[in-house]
């Protein structure tokens, strides 16, 4: 799947065709991607009580697998090419600079197995959760690369076991122990809380995590559907920058997200899906440092069933930014703040 501000994305898995388009850069919520997969992401990244696909009901909300039509895989691939500029203005005049960070490839997988006869249902994802990328030439016109280029590179990837029980005909809760794969390159990597000074530190390497996340998942008898999911923090090795004078460390982790969604199915053909979620950015090691607060987002998605083989997706999602003006000095290489962000799916179902 292609995917940016005005290109189309492609997406084709095992048991169906997606093709979504976006109107807005899909990175957002601070480092975390607004949705996970092609179905979820035209959903607004809206997932935690609307189990529409494998891939976003695992990520979103582990009980939710048991509300799955089906067993199924998924597979989907995204390539993400965002539209970066980075301004300043001295004495009334501002210049702008394109920077040009080129294609960031976005993997997911998605298993869902429901046992026949048990309560109990099973699941494996396996997708990028978060990243960004840029690359700004030296402009001596623009006062912040005056002095020379700067580029940013990181990936974020995790793969998530599932469990699900079904306690009864209507409640579900699920959980997944969580292992992430991380790589952060930043050049120059000074200043900022890592080093005073400006030096090289591309070299880098993967480094790992882990968590856990937990959810709740709940049908009424009135076409609702209630969803809850703790997603602890992903707690990471220590991130080792090499420079050509020595090797800097930095602590930094993957914030909790708390997410609270509800699902409304009571018109033919029609999925409603609401989320509000909130992520731990303050209390979070090295985006504590970097002046990140606290933020809440909102996902809010919806799906027509136009045939049976046919289906068509609306998503909108909304979110504050974490970083205030006082430290933006210090996250000129993290272009992670968007506030709006709508999308829109079409899937092809061939089976």
């Amino acid at each position: 799947m292609l995917d940016s501000r005005n290109l189309r994305p492609w997406f084709l898995a095992v048991t169906f065709l997606t093709i979504s388009f976006t109107g807005l850069p899909v990175r957002g919520q601070g480092i975390t991607l607004t949705g996970v997969g092609p179905i979820n992401r035209s959903m607004g990244g809206a997932g935690t009580a609307a189990p529409l696909d494998a891939i976003g009901a695992i990520h979103w909300n582990p009980g939710s697998i048991s509300g799955m039509a089906c067993n199924e895989v998924s597979f989907g691939f995204e390539a993400l090419l965002s539209d970066i500029e980075l301004s300043s203005t001295v004495g009334g005049v501002t210049n702008t600079t394109n920077s040009e960070p080129g294609v960031a490839p976005i993997p997911s997988v998605g298993w869902v197995h429901r046992r026949e006869g048990s309560p109990v249902s099973l699941g494996l994802g396996l997708y990028g959760i978060a990243g960004f990328r840029l690359n700004h030439r030296q402009d001596p016109a623009n006062l912040v690369l005056a002095s020379g280029p700067i580029f940013a590179d990181a990936e974020f990837l995790q793969l998530a076991p599932t469990v699900a029980v079904a306690l009864t005909d209507r409640l579900s809760v699920g959980i997944s122990p969580t292992v992430t794969l991380g790589k952060v390159t930043l050049d120059p990597l000074g200043p900022s809380v890592i080093t005073p000074d400006p030096t090289p530190g591309s070299g880098n390497r993967v480094h790992w995590g882990g968590g856990v996340q937990a959810g709740v998942y709940y049908v009424t008898d009135r076409d609702w559907q209630l969803g809850f999911t703790f997603k602890s923090r992903q707690f990471f090795e220590e991130f080792r920058f090499f420079t050509p004078t020595r090797v800097f460390g930095f602590d930094m982790d993957y914030p909790m997200i708390l997410s609270l969604g509800a699902a409304y199915t009571g018109l033919d053909r029609w999925v409603f899906a609401l989320d509000a979620r909130y992520f731990d950015f303050a209390n979070t090691p090295g985006f504590r440092e970097l002046g990140w607060s606290n933020v809440f987002a909102m996902a809010v998605g919806t799906q027509y069933q136009l045939n049976d083989c046919w289906y068509v997706r609306l998503g909108y999602n909304h979110n504050q930014n974490p970083i205030s003006s006082m430290d933006a000095g210090v996250n000129l290489s993290t272009p992670l703040i968007q506030e709006h962000n709508v999308a829109a799916g079409l899937t092809y179902r061939f089976a």
